[in-house]
């Protein structure tokens, strides 16, 4: 479980909507490779967006690898890159599924041999084609408006906290 912060949007008047900071959940699922793991990233975080009607959701599925250092007495710390798809369902958006990539890294707390309290941060990065538009609707009602992403990338940073258990 953690906390996401995205990147605005802009619309093809310069009208900035912007995307909810909100919580999301996610799941990885690793095996032991040589000096890290590999394995499943999934991430789901349901959005809303000021200034426009409707909302939606992002899921991230990635596949992914890190590298693992112990190094204090009981934790070990870790970075990785992932690549993927991200999937949005969105009234506002005509794109469901868009290439993505990610960094990120954390630490493990190990309680036990099997059980382990991990802190994470990651960065998730979506293609999107900038000359794209897509329609939207006012809060208001009366008034339609065409949504742009301002650059390629729609970014995202991911901070989580969760628990690792090993088997």
């Amino acid at each position: 479980m953690g906390y996401s912060f995205t990147n605005g949007l802009s619309d093809v008047n310069g009208i900035n909507v912007e995307a909810e900071d909100d919580v999301h959940y996610a799941l990885g699922l690793m095996t032991d490779l040589y000096n890290g793991r590999t394995g499943l990233y999934l991430s789901h975080q349901p959005t809303d967006f000021a200034n426009i009607t409707g909302s939606g959701s992002l899921t991230y599925a990635h596949l992914q690898s890190a590298l693992y250092w112990e190094t204090f007495n009981k934790a070990t710390t870790y970075f990785g890159a992932s690549l993927g798809a991200t999937i949005i369902d969105a009234d506002w958006s005509t794109d469901d599924l868009l290439f993505s990539a990610g960094l990120f890294g954390g630490i493990e707390f190990h309680l036990t041999q099997n059980l382990a309290v991990n802190l994470e941060g990651r960065w998730l990065a979506s293609l999107v084609d900038s000359d794209t538009t897509t329609r939207c609707t006012l809060p208001t009602g009366e008034q339609d408006c065409n949504i742009r992403i301002d650059s390629e990338w729609m970014n995202q940073i991911q901070t989580n906290l969760g628990i690792t258990y090993s088997f």
